[in-house]
């Protein structure tokens, strides 16, 4: 007789990625029927959910040693935040063929196996597996040809530059320990290793679009559907943002680790800055994913700098919880709406006073105005880097979340203030079904943030 054990680590492991297997498979089968890109569609949307389902299992042992793939309380909490992500663009994303839902779902699997790796070579597989469908995605639905064939290739270039990075950090890492596994705070202190691990960081900084390294986030964003660039800018970004901690957490004193808080205030500063000058709103939201990615950063930072523990990795998540319902709700909004640019968006609260209502509460949320859920967030980050003793980098936070709030501020007023034809958009039950679930988190959880209470336990004690 097997022993239960290693069944239950099986299940526990395997659930959601046997789903997403299972679902790819249905979906090809589908691709010989009738009416593919709508029952494409419907599994597509399905295997999400099952997959947030499936990811808590009844019994969570512990991993066994030399374990590639181990589950736990912290990886289940990171793939709710993977899969929940994407369910908005599985829902508005276009259905021509069963391509799209092939291609997101086998992201979404690669950001799983990030989730659940406990070695460097699994960390590289899922981070190859989440890559490679998106830089298809962008060149196949994007708005313009010739545009999203530009910005899929700067796309792959740039991650194919990630990946040789954090191959080379790879190598480094085996040289130096003689094994590809890895543990918080594994890693003594070592210029290899170092070297290593801002190889592997630089990885993950150009995923989260980090500056410098953010040269190729504003033409993909701009390029893709807007429900593709709000999956790409938290989904995908979430488990870039995962990857940096996994790599961090080796050695949370490693010169990356002490880096990161000015990096994220540079970010910050540099996406608020740009994204003053935007007309176009798609462009417009891609600088400011940028500004809010430097905040994580400097969460990330401050967490390294206390040690690196699960159970403080909180802040992080809450932010990035809160930004996975504005920034979808924000491009969401794009994708029903069809506004591209600030004069389309003049005078649209007339027309449409409950779509504007909606993009009002993603702004402030945004804004991280009092008491939406992005106040709550940004409170969160800015307090941890306070107890980390990060005062420059802080006050350099506070100073680009004082500038972006001149952008989404003005977005408000163009919207309700401004004069322009008062255009009449309802948009389809799916589109306004997703900027409902996106808006109300938005402006609730900064309220109640004790709905995420249970995903605080599986962080950690």
């Amino acid at each position: 007789m097997i022993p239960i054990d290693p069944i239950q680590r099986l299940i526990a492991a395997m659930g959601p990625p046997a789903a997403f297997a299972v679902g790819l498979a249905l979906i090809v089968l589908a691709g010989f029927g009738r009416g593919r890109s709508r029952v494409s569609k419907v599994l597509g949307v399905l295997t999400l959910l099952a997959g947030l389902v499936l990811v808590f299992p009844r019994a969570r042992p512990a991993p066994a040693a030399g374990a590639l793939l181990a589950p736990d309380g912290f990886s289940t909490a990171w793939q709710i935040l993977f899969y929940a992500g994407a369910l908005p663009f599985a829902i508005l994303g276009a259905a021509g063929t069963e391509a799209p839902a092939l291609l997101y779902l086998g992201s979404a699997l690669g950001m799983g196996i990030i989730a659940l790796s406990r070695n460097l070579l699994m960390l590289f597989i899922g981070l190859e597996l989440m890559s490679i469908p998106a830089y298809l995605l962008v060149s196949g639905l994007g708005r313009r040809e010739r545009a999203s064939s530009e910005a899929a290739l700067k796309y792959f270039f740039s991650g194919g530059a990630a990946s040789a990075f954090f191959l080379l950090g790879i190598a480094l890492y085996y040289a130096r320990m003689k094994t590809l596994a890895f543990a918080p705070g594994s890693a003594p202190p070592d210029p290899i290793l170092g070297a290593s691990l801002v190889l592997m960081g630089t990885a993950a900084l150009f995923k989260i679009g980090a500056v410098p390294l953010h040269f190729w986030l504003p033409d993909v964003y701009e390029a893709s559907a807007p429900e593709l660039a709000g999956f790409f800018s938290t989904a995908l970004k979430a488990a870039a943002v995962l990857l940096l901690m996994r790599v961090v957490s080796i050695a949370p004193s490693s010169a990356l680790a002490r880096a990161l808080p000015w990096a994220g205030a540079l970010t910050m500063f540099v996406g608020a800055v740009l994204a003053l000058g935007q007309d176009r709103l798609q462009r417009l939201l891609a600088y400011s994913s940028i500004a809010h990615a430097g905040n994580i950063i400097l969460g990330v930072g401050a967490w390294a700098a206390m040690g690196a523990s699960p159970a403080a990795a909180y802040a992080i998540y809450f932010y990035l919880a809160a930004y996975l319902f504005m920034n979808n709700g924000a491009f969401s909004f794009l994708a029903v709406s069809g506004l591209k640019t600030r004069e389309d968006l003049k005078g649209f609260a007339k027309g449409s006073p409950v779509l504007a209502g909606l993009f009002a509460v993603f702004m402030l949320a945004l804004a991280g105005a009092p008491p939406t859920a992005g106040f709550l967030a940004k409170l969160l980050i800015f307090w941890e880097a306070l107890k980390a003793g990060l005062y420059a980098p802080l006050a350099f936070a506070l100073l680009s979340a004082l500038i972006a709030l001149v952008y989404y501020l003005s977005l408000v007023r163009d919207a309700y203030f401004e004069e322009g034809s008062a255009v009449s958009v309802r948009g389809s039950l799916a589109g306004r079904a997703v900027l409902w679930a996106c808006a109300a988190p938005s402006a609730a959880l900064g309220l109640f943030p004790i709905v995420l209470g249970p995903i605080q336990r599986l962080l950690g004690p």
